[in-house]
């Protein structure tokens, strides 16, 4: 397959008819179009992809589908694609068409496939022709253009690997998430040939329920027919709520430009609250005012024992004062209550000392020696704390409160006032600003033109609100829908069992079932071939085109049920992290995952790229130019920045492989034409046109 030339009509930076021809000579297969930043190089790349896939550009890369959002939907992102002078002059529409040649279609032989699509701004739509040889065909008018594309030129899956910014082809060291990687898989799938026997697989199995369907009586068979119905049905119901929420989809996005077009018009006026904001601030308001009572109350506590921190010296005597008042009232006994005490322990002692077999003398002196120390410790300590004075005489739960004041006063009064004295002016600075933003707010409430905005952009902002639970709710029920529907294929596969077939369907049943097996042991053959000749593919172009020999080696190529995922080890077998890479040894992995997965999927398409050698250095420029790009594809299209993207001596190494060369001149703000020049004079043409223009 070989793109011939590209035409453009007033798209874009392009005014008028330009076109752009690719001669085709297998020894020079490498193109080059140069501009300076803004001329129309990412334009042209870009045309090729809305010709090809229109609205359906969004599932070829992220890029396009953050465009199309920014734009605030697909139909005003394709009305800013007229060019600016064309449409002053009163043009309504736009177009791109693609010459294709070399091309291979099942049941099909041309010679040059067209393919050209109009955006019309009147009707707001797009209308594609394709021609085969000058002529429409039955197939593209059976299938429609969209599928005939996508499934006879190049699904738009894998669009991705053909159609690159060099410097952006990063996001593929990136990946994370399991639905990105869920995609990205789909891709390798598609590229690497697996999904198309997959596919036949699901076909084959489809038949043989076709064929049961044809053949079932009985109560087994009313219960097959119905079960068929409902799965049928839940088929149904789920492509009508995937229908329904790409439908919202795309009256959010533009529901959610206008609301931002009219956030803008609100900060114009000079008020840019919503309505819900007003009632946040004010709500806001509220909840300040009742912190700050709060806060007060415990001000009021604090300051409440504020004297007795500034008398600090006459609170600590205070304290010992009490703390030696408690302690002569625990020590203290009555005089009376200690001599019978005593008496009665003198009596205990004299009974416990006659077991000891001592003689009278003894006793006596063991007893009297008691005696005095009882009377010593207790009557001595009594009549020393007699002599101290009582000032406060608190009682244990009034002591028990005052060492509580102290403590605090002690150790976190003098922290704790200032936090609370800090939380408080902030919380009256809050105050006062959302006070200010009220005020301005409702200063201008009655203004009509604010008023009428804002109820707008309330009524919008709503709407996404009901949208967005409208695709969770639609999003829980499909998710319904596919388990009840595999529990009921299931009941469906019980019953095929012992559902008696035809003879002649019954051979045809027989034979799908063969193929299906057949199939099964091709796909896991298939999937272990393109597993082992994928991770030698990618480790031979990363040792090609990094100059760290043997920093990757091995690669690993995991493939799963609905994931392929592709992982670099080191000698000692540890998994490099790839998003841990320098930008520009991500960008040499997804080269390398690129050219191989191009040379694994043998599907012969043209590869245009955008900043073809940003992120390199020297080394691996030298690389990419000499072992990547000449080999990559029999067609080559780059669109490199002379000078920045591209040296001359890198742009020497390649003029062998050039077959054509176009500069992009600007001549105006949205006008740039192309030009062709030879490709040995390229850089000399440019230095002159560019410094012209300058």
């Amino acid at each position: 397959m070989f793109i011939s030339n590209i035409t453009l009509e007033d798209f874009k930076i392009y005014y008028g008819h330009q076109k752009v021809v690719f001669p085709r000579d297998p020894q020079k297969n490498v193109f080059i179009i140069s501009g300076n930043n803004g001329f129309g190089k990412t334009t042209l790349l870009n045309s090729l992809v809305w010709c090809l896939y229109g609205k359906l550009m969004i599932d070829v890369d992220d890029k396009y589908r953050s465009e199309i959002y920014d734009a605030g939907g697909y139909k005003k992102f394709a009305a800013g694609n007229l060019n600016k002078y064309a449409q002053a002059k009163g043009h309504s529409s736009y177009s791109v068409s693609l010459a294709i040649t070399d091309i291979s279609i099942p049941s099909l032989s041309c010679d040059e496939l067209i393919i050209k699509r109009t955006f019309d701004l009147r009707r707001q739509e797009d209308k594609i022709e394709i021609l085969l040889d000058g002529k429409e065909n039955e197939l593209t008018r059976e299938v429609g253009p969209d599928i005939f594309i996508n499934d006879f030129i190049l699904p738009k899956e894998i669009a991705k690997f053909f159609f690159f910014d060099a410097e952006k082809i990063v996001s593929l060291a990136e990946m994370k998430s399991i639905d990105d990687k869920r995609k990205l898989s789909l891709a390798y799938s598609e590229v690497l040939g697996i999904k198309k026997y997959e596919d036949l697989k699901i076909n084959l199995e489809e038949i043989r329920i076709r064929l049961r369907k044809d053949t079932v009586s009985g109560a087994e068979g009313k219960k097959y027919a119905q079960l068929q119905k409902e799965l049928l049905q839940c088929l149904t119901l789920i492509q009508e709520y995937e229908d329904q929420i790409t439908a919202l989809k795309d009256e959010k996005i533009t529901l959610k430009s206008s609301s931002e077009q009219y956030q803008i018009k609100l900060i114009r006026e000079g008020n840019s609250l919503t309505i819900d904001e007003l009632k946040l601030l004010r709500e806001r308001k509220d909840k300040l005012a009742k912190e700050a009572e709060k806060l007060r109350e415990q001000l009021k506590e604090m300051m409440e024992l504020a004297p007795f921190a500034i008398s600090g010296k006459l609170l600590e005597r205070t304290y010992q004062q009490v703390a030696s008042e408690y302690l002569q009232a625990k020590q203290s006994v009555d005089p009376t209550v200690l001599k019978a005490k005593l008496q009665k322990v003198k009596k205990d002692l004299a009974k416990e000392f006659q077991h000891l077999r001592l003689s009278n003398t003894a006793l006596k002196q063991l007893s009297q020696s008691f005696s005095d120390s009882i009377e010593r410790h207790f009557a001595i300590a009594h009549q020393a704390d007699l002599a101290k004075t009582v000032l406060v005489n608190f009682t244990d739960s009034e002591k028990h409160e005052f060492d509580a004041i102290y403590n605090n006063l002690k150790y976190s009064f003098s922290r704790a006032f200032k936090d609370l004295t800090s939380t408080y002016k902030n919380n009256r600075v809050a105050f006062n600003k959302v006070i200010r933003q009220l005020s301005d707010a409702e200063a201008k409430e009655d203004d009509i033109l604010i008023r009428e905005i804002r109820q707008q952009k309330t009524e919008l902002d709503d709407r996404i609100d009901q949208i967005d639970e409208r695709i969770n709710y639609l999003n829980f029920e499909i998710g319904s829908l596919q388990k009840e529907n595999a529990n009921k294929s299931k009941l469906v596969s019980e019953l095929e069992k012992k559902i008696a077939l035809l003879d002649m369907d019954k051979e045809k049943d027989e034979v799908a079932v063969r193929l299906i097996s057949e199939l099964n042991a091709f796909l896991v053959s298939l999937k272990l071939e393109k597993k082992i000749s994928l991770e030698s593919r990618i480790r031979k172009e990363l040792n090609v085109l990094m100059h760290k020999r043997g920093f990757i080696n091995k690669v690993s190529v995991e493939i799963s049920n609905e994931l392929i995922d592709i992982h670099l080890l080191d000698r000692k077998g540890n998994v490099i992290a790839k998003e841990a890479l320098s930008k520009g040894e991500q960008q040499l992995y997804a080269t390398a995952l690129l050219k191989s997965l191009v040379d694994e999927s043998n599907i012969q398409f043209p590869v245009f790229i955008d900043s073809p050698l940003q992120k390199f250095d020297k080394t691996h420029s030298h690389n990419i130019i000499k072992d990547f790009y000449p080999g990559i594809s029999d067609q080559v299209v780059l669109f490199p920045l002379i000078e920045k993207e591209m040296t001359y001596e890198e742009f020497e190494m390649l003029v062998p492989k050039i077959n054509k060369a176009y500069l992009i001149k600007q001549e105006e703000e949205y006008h740039s034409d192309l030009i062709e020049v030879q490709p040995t004079q390229l850089f000399k043409q440019a230095k002159e046109i560019y410094e012209y223009v300058r």
